[in-house]
């Protein structure tokens, strides 16, 4: 049945094994992911999903300048002024986002994957706000 999903290509390419990629069509399914629309956007290691949505929202948000010292305090002025939590949460309701832990250990962390995709979640409304400013009125 999920043999011709071009998400399970992309998962083995990254170097998912059969069992963990079981383990993540399992969870899509649990909150009724359009398999074919759904995408693979990254994975990493880390002891608890918290840090391991920190880090991996933080990498994808990197801002490279020419200097190393110039990027170090966009960093920190980044992880001083974002609540993480709350941008997790906006992910996850607007655009459908979602973090798998997988089973097994290494070196004593675990591995995450990150994917997004039309979920149950997302409902109808989320079709028609573009932006969290949208629920304002001005």
């Amino acid at each position: 049945m999920h043999k011709d999903l071009h998400i399970i290509e992309i998962l083995k390419k990254k170097g998912f094994s059969m069992i963990e990629i079981d383990q993540i069509l399992n969870y899509l399914e649990t909150l009724d992911y359009q398999l074919d629309k759904t995408r693979y956007i990254g994975s990493c290691f880390s002891k608890n999903e918290r840090m391991a949505k920190y880090f991996f929202l933080r990498d994808k948000l990197n801002i490279n300048l020419n200097s190393l010292d110039d990027t170090s305090h966009i960093n920190e002025i980044l992880d001083q002024c974002i609540d993480w939590s709350e941008f997790w949460r906006l992910l996850v309701i607007k655009k459908g986002f979602c973090c798998i832990r997988l089973e097994g250990e290494f070196n004593k962390n675990r591995r995450y994957a990150f994917l997004y995709g039309p979920n149950i979640l997302l409902g109808p409304s989320a079709e028609f706000s573009n932006s969290i400013h949208d629920d304002f009125d001005c």
